[in-house]
């Protein structure tokens, strides 16, 4: 009995639906075992008996009931798989993300919706901009921004009234003609001198974007060679308020642009 019991219900799909069995129908004959488990006889016997010496199930009158300790070992295999499943469907986005700079409980994912570049290239991009295009209060940590984005915040400064205020905490907060198109060096401008617009110089490396537009967080993971990777979404408030908590520690440490 070497394994642990993570380790012992991951190895054969017959034993957690031995224990699910047991909990759904409380005690059961040997047959009527036999009937809702997915296995031979001759494994679903060898599987009670390994369990039954783990404690997990206990034999009553020719039959087998779950234990209390059965029941939370099943719960926790439950909620490992689980969360497994959630970090799996959020895995564009984390896979790329250092655990040092998201310490989010996965749990928090479980609404959350993930766009990935796989086949658009542009999607996350995309959702972006839909994101930012009505709103009327952004908040935004970032390396730098994306043309698109340039662009799309500076129009809005211009010409939208419904656009209220604008905050941005970026790593690259000053382009220079040298690396930067003289069109996106104008239009960032245009986005800086905004008197909606207030922009911070982050004090320390930004390993991904991240932001709130109008209660909706954005977390976007960088791609292969830098480019845009997949972008995790939710307006669900433990997300929200991660997003907004993290800006706060950045505005925190970082320098009003001059």
């Amino acid at each position: 009995m070497s394994d642990t019991a993570l380790e012992y219900l991951l190895g054969s799909a017959t034993r957690p639906e031995t224990l699910t069995a047991l909990r759904e129908g409380g005690y059961l004959s040997a047959r009527q075992l036999e009937e809702r488990v997915s296995a031979s006889r001759r494994t679903l016997k060898r599987t009670l008996r390994t369990m039954e010496s783990r404690g997990w199930v206990r034999s009553v009158d020719g039959g087998y009931e779950l234990t209390a300790m059965g029941a939370t070992m099943l719960s926790s295999y439950d909620c490992f798989r689980r969360r497994e499943r959630l970090a799996e469907e959020a895995r564009p986005f984390l896979e790329r993300t250092p655990a040092s700079a998201f310490d989010l409980d996965v749990e928090a994912l479980a609404d959350a919706t993930v766009v990935r570049p796989d086949t658009d290239p542009t999607a996350p991009v995309d959702r972006l901009l839909e994101l930012r295009a009505d709103a009327t209060r952004i908040r935004e940590v970032a390396p730098f921004l994306l043309n698109d984005t340039v662009e799309q915040l500076a129009t809005r400064v211009e010409h939208d009234p419904t656009l209220q205020e604008v905050t941005l905490v970026l790593e690259e907060a000053t382009p220079h003609p040298s690396e930067f198109s003289p069109t996106y060096c104008d239009r960032f401008r245009a986005v800086v001198d905004s008197p909606r617009t207030d922009v911070y110089v982050a004090a320390a490396d930004v390993p991904f974007a991240f932001g709130v537009a109008d209660g909706h967080a954005f977390l976007g993971s960088s791609g292969v060679d830098d480019m845009a990777g997949a972008l995790l979404e939710s307006d669900d408030e433990a997300v929200v308020d991660w997003v907004d908590r993290s800006i706060d520690r950045c505005l925190d440490h970082a320098d009003p642009l001059s």
